[in-house]
């Protein structure tokens, strides 16, 4: 079978490990992974958050001078990488699709939704990244606790076994299987029975939930409550009604991530530090001087549309900031302000 190129990656988006980087992440323990590394290894900044309803960035910035991990940017002139099925039918072309930006698995082996949803990446952000920082020589090895977080993240120990064909195909693409791959160890020789796979997991699990949401800021005040179950891995910035929470104005009105927010994360943060022994570099974390960006997020079912060729060409005519392909015959997707 055909194998991942990484040199190929690596010619093509040098940025990935260009130091001195700005970043955008995920607000969720993939984003927050990627993070970790970039900015104790090659000295990026994480300078805001975007969850498909608002974009945090920092004030003086604009999205072309940073680069958005575990997401998928459709424009040009923006830098990211993701791992969402983003192409409805290959066999034909839009204008407005313009994802060679992008780092993208699903691309790279020229997977759509039409006739591959069942083979799209079942990983996390985290795993081709790992894969190419080894690569390009900025890391080396990985703790064996790390195997904890890199198996939660994105539900991978859920696909594992849930959609092993698939995983087993990606483990072979990736390289995994080879025993110099950095991931060999948590993935393919893990001495752990799946018993204490499951233990092991299981003690991650009840650590995550250790740091669940007690509450949110909203309109000025702090409410206790809500649906906070298994949140722990989450910065919330949006309710699930795409209401505004947990951001504050601070000085020159701006925004920032609410105290406790930003304490229950940076805890969960020093958590996965433990694990993969990599040091949480504060400095380089913006939690505050945020301009928000409000986004126009909508989905398919929703709408009670049906994705086919005429539906996504219709929303590839609206020009969508970021997408990502739910099901089958469902997909989310993001208008910028001005598209």
């Amino acid at each position: 079978m055909m194998v991942i190129s990484y040199d190929n990656i690596l010619k093509d988006h040098p940025w990935i490990v260009t130091p001195s980087q700005k970043c955008i992440l995920s607000p969720d323990s993939d984003g927050f992974l990627c993070g970790l590394f970039m900015t104790a290894l090659l000295n990026w900044e994480v300078s805001g958050f975007y969850d498909g309803k608002i974009l945090l960035i920092r004030d003086g910035l604009n999205i072309e001078q940073c680069i958005f991990l575990d997401m998928d940017v459709n424009r040009p002139n923006v830098r990211s990488m993701g791992h969402h099925m983003v192409l409805y039918n290959k066999r034909i072309e839009h204008p407005n699709f313009t994802y060679q930006n992008c780092i993208q698995p699903n691309l790279l082996r020229n997977y759509d939704g039409n006739t591959d949803f069942q083979k799209k990446y079942p990983f996390g952000t985290i795993h081709l990244l790992l894969g190419l920082l080894q690569h390009a020589g900025v890391l080396s090895s990985l703790p064996d606790r790390a195997i904890w977080p890199l198996l939660f993240t994105d539900g991978t120990w859920n696909n594992l076994f849930g959609y092993t064909e698939n995983c087993l195909d990606w483990i072979e693409y990736l390289k995994i299987n080879n025993p110099s791959h950095i991931l060999h160890y948590s993935i393919c020789s893990s001495p752990h029975s799946v018993y204490s796979i499951m233990r092991g997991l299981n003690d991650f699990l009840r650590e995550r939930d250790s740091f669940d949401a007690k509450g949110f800021f909203l309109e000025g005040e702090y409410r206790q409550g809500g649906r906070n179950k298994r949140t722990g891995d989450k910065l919330r910035i949006t309710d699930s009604k795409g209401n505004i929470i947990n951001l504050e104005k601070g000085g020159n009105n701006k925004y920032q991530i609410y105290r406790r927010e930003k304490e229950r994360i940076i805890g969960f943060i020093n958590r996965i530090c433990d694990y993969i022994q990599i040091e949480y570099c504060e400095r380089q974390w913006q939690w505050e001087c945020f301009d928000l960006i409000g986004m126009v997020k909508g989905d398919f079912e929703g709408s009670k549309k049906r994705l086919n060729n005429k539906t996504f060409k219709d929303l590839m005519d609206q020009n969508p900031f970021s997408l990502a392909m739910t099901s089958g015959g469902s997909i989310e997707y993001t208008l910028f302000p001005s598209s």
